[in-house]
Order: structure tokens, then C-alpha cells, then sequence
């Protein structure tokens, strides 16, 4: 990619500076040198992206029961009274609606107290929260907010540690963080890597127990304007990402809110709401109720979604003041 490509100038620049200082033959001409590989970690840090295998990074909260309702939030954003209140509504909407645990998918707050706030509001239901970190959250302040809230009775995971979450009747397997630095807007944000990808692939492969559901802030890279990762006409998703849809039946994504709002099968082909797919990825759109332009040339101010996953099926609906 970029990155690669100027390293690997840079790279070229260097051995042809060694070529001019070399001296004349008679000399040996130097062997040409290895190029410095890219400074990427082979895995992301473990604060970020726990391990699959350690202890803590799995959890089963619920009995399988036939069907199970995911309530879906994300681009929180702003802690201000009038935009928590609004937040308030769409969670009490989606627990009208039936559902038992809510998934807040990135853009959760700025700092700790934001994060608290906001988080807060969604815990505040009494379900069990899901918080996945975008491109955005600091680990340390996520952790510290996750942490308050814990202690005032609350019921929350996030998916950078406990990393597959059991609902029974489906089962939650997150992907936090951005997948290129240059996508994160805070120090101290989290990114994700190839391996990471790789462990997650093979983890999903042999999950035999309930239907998958891969939640990550960053969607998979679209094809056209109908994908879920849509922005000035653009798909900006992760290619590395397509494959994983091959093996988790269903998906929830975020961070690209021009394209909420939508589920999509795994072909790119739009799932209207209330139809039951074998597959089915999802972006609820950004639940901050600041009216957001939408790639279809809408406007839309707030909205989630709530995911319904029964036996081998799913559907979707989409939910607005």
C-alpha cells in the first residue's frame, strides 16, 4: 500500500546513494542490500486486541432461546444534554422493541468523562453493553470509563478483552480499533493488524456452537454506493476484511456513518428491513442526533438499529425519533 511503496523508494533512493560512493573497480561492486521491512507489529498490543486464547477473552452471557435481539449503537459522539437525552430514546426504543444486549459500535466519546456519559446512558437499560473501540478511543481512557461504570452496577464487556461474546442463540466476535495509523485520531488509539485478522479467521472456522456475528468499528471494503463503508463516494472500508465475511454469516460495522442506516448481504446487495437473510452486515448510521448527510444525499438526525438473529437467519430493523 502507500506506506509500502514509500518505504520501499526510500529504500531505492538509499542503495543508489551507496552505488555513487562506492569506489571504482577495481573494488568489489557491494551486495545489494535487503530492504528495511515495515515498521508495522506483527500483532497489535494486547490492551487493544487481547489474544484469543487468554484468559478472559471469551464470555457467555445469555441461554440460547431460539432468537435473540441485538440492540445497535454507534457514533455516540457528544456528551451534551440535549444529544444523551436523545440517546436515551433510541435505547428505550430498541428495549421496547425487545432487545437484550446493546452493541455500541465506535465513536463512543472523546475522553473518559464523555465515554462514561455516554456508555452510561446505554447502561443505564439494565442490559448487558458491548462497547468496541473506533479509531478514536484512548485504551487507557475506555478502560477507566468501562471501569466507573462497573463499580455504579453495570453490566459491560468490551470486545478489545473479552474478544467472543456467547449470547446463545449467536455469538459476538469482535475486531476493535483502525486498520491503518493514519485513520486514528487520538494517541494512544487502537489499530489492529494482519495477524490479528488471521487468528480471527480461524477462530470463527471452528466455532461450531451458534451463528457468528463479526463486530468491528471499521467495515469491509464495499464494491459501489450501496456498501456499508460509503463516504464522498468512496469505499473506504478494509479489503482484508472481505474474507471474514465468508465465514461469519453476519456482521456489524460502523465509523463510515455517511453509509448508516443500511444492511447489506454478502454480495453487496441492499437487505431491506424486516427480510430474513442467511447473511447479513449491517451499519446502524450515527446515533448522535446532529443531522448527518447520508451518501444517498439524505439527511438523517440519529439512528441505530436492532439486529434479530433466529436460527440460521437475520433481519434488521432500523430505529429513529
Amino acid at each position: 500500500m502507500g506506506r509500502h511503496s514509500a518505504i520501499s523508494a526510500a529504500a531505492a533512493l538509499a542503495l543508489t546513494g551507496c552505488r555513487e560512493k562506492a569506489v571504482p573497480p577495481p573494488a568489489p561492486v557491494p551486495a545489494p542490500l535487503t530492504p528495511t521491512p515495515q515498521a508495522t507489529p506483527l500483532r497489535s498490543d494486547a490492551a487493544c486486541t487481547a489474544p484469543l486464547d487468554a484468559p478472559g477473552s471469551r464470555e457467555k452471557i445469555r441461554e440460547k432461546k431460539g432468537e435473540v435481539r441485538i440492540g445497535v449503537l454507534g457514533g455516540l459522539k457528544d456528551a451534551d444534554e440535549d444529544n444523551v437525552a436523545y440517546i436515551k430514546k433510541l435505547v428505550a426504543e430498541l428495549k421496547r422493541r425487545g432487545a437484550e444486549v446493546l452493541v455500541a459500535d465506535g465513536d463512543l466519546g472523546d475522553n473518559a468523562d464523555e465515554q462514561e456519559t455516554l456508555l452510561g446512558a446505554l447502561t443505564e437499560s439494565g442490559l448487558p453493553v458491548i462497547a468496541v473501540a473506533g479509531n478514536r478511543e484512548v485504551r487507557s481512557e475506555l478502560d477507566a470509563a468501562e471501569a466507573e461504570l462497573r463499580k455504579k452496577g453495570a453490566r459491560i464487556l468490551d470486545l478489545s478483552h473479552t474478544r467472543i461474546v456467547d449470547l446463545g442463540d449467536a455469538a459476538l466476535f469482535g475486531l476493535p480499533g483502525a486498520f491503518e495509523r493514519r485513520q486514528l485520531h487520538s494517541d494512544g488509539a487502537c489499530i489492529y493488524v494482519g495477524k490479528d485478522i488471521d487468528a480471527l479467521a480461524t477462530a470463527l472456522e471452528h466455532f461450531q456452537t451458534a451463528p457468528t456475528v463479526l463486530v468491528s468499528a471499521v467495515p469491509a471494503r464495499g464494491q459501489d454506493a450501496k456498501s456499508l463503508d460509503v463516504s464522498e463516494g468512496q469505499n473506504l472500508g478494509d479489503p482484508r476484511l472481505v474474507a471474514l465475511l465468508k465465514k461469519a454469516p453476519f456482521g456489524i460495522f460502523g465509523q463510515v456513518w455517511e453509509s448508516g442506516g443500511r444492511a447489506v448481504d454478502v454480495k453487496g446487495q441492499p437487505v431491506r428491513q424486516d427480510a430474513e437473510s442467511d447473511k447479513l452486515y449491517l451499519n446502524p448510521g450515527a446515533a448522535d442526533h446532529t443531522p448527518w448527510p447520508l451518501a444517498d444525499g439524505s439527511t438523517v438526525a440519529g439512528q441505530a438499529a436492532l439486529l434479530i438473529v433466529r436460527g440460521k437467519r437475520a433481519s434488521w430493523e432500523r430505529i429513529q425519533q
